[in-house]
């Protein structure tokens, strides 16, 4: 009795090959989690505390940013308003402006957000983006640099060249008083 060898049909070898490349991007997907979770992604820095939003004063906004070894930026100072402030677990640090009677916390997208956010890179960052279709940009005081979305002038992001990893945001309902945080200085470290 002869046996017949046939060849694997290329059907059978592309699943095979599926089947591998499951495994190599569920293994390496493994890594990168253990990678970031299990060993804080190799670096020497102190995890981050997070901090869910809180009224803030701006003292306790000076000692976060001494925490999170980079200024905490914000629109300065505002009669009659609460600073709310937030840090995710990411390094995002959040600064919202509330007048008195809305409560901490509260989900609404009415009030003014100064968000500082680590990005190595920044300026860089954002200069390669404002080359981009879709993009607008403007200097910002100080030798910044400032790139909004036109599809969504509420949010301007702005970088300093000295600044090197960090990015800062600033939202408002209103796209004029956005720009117009920025324009005026007004969006610097808190002291």
């Amino acid at each position: 009795m002869t046996v017949e060898h046939r060849p694997i049909p290329p059907w059978a070898r592309r699943q095979e090959i599926r089947i591998g490349a499951v495994i190599a991007v569920a293994l390496a997907i493994g890594f990168v989690v253990w990678l970031v979770a299990i060993r804080g992604g190799g670096s020497s820095k102190a995890k981050i505390t997070t901090i869910a939003p809180t009224a803030a004063t701006p003292e306790r906004m000076s000692e976060v940013a001494k925490d999170a070894g980079h200024p905490v930026y914000w629109a300065g100072p505002a009669a009659n308003t609460t600073y709310e402030l937030t840090e995710t677990s990411s390094g995002r640090i959040y600064v919202r402006y509330l007048p008195h009677s809305i409560p901490v916390g509260s989900q609404s997208t009415a009030y003014t957000i100064v968000g500082t956010y680590p990005v190595p890179d920044a300026y860089k960052v954002l200069n390669g983006i404002a080359r981009k279709g879709g993009e607008s940009s403007f200097p910002a005081p100080r030798g910044g640099f400032a790139v909004y979305a036109k599809a969504s002038p509420t949010n301007i992001y702005v970088a300093y060249p000295d600044l090197k990893d960090v990015q800062i945001e600033v939202y408002d309902p209103s796209p004029k008083r956005a720009r117009s945080l920025i324009d005026s200085g007004r969006i610097a470290p808190v002291p």
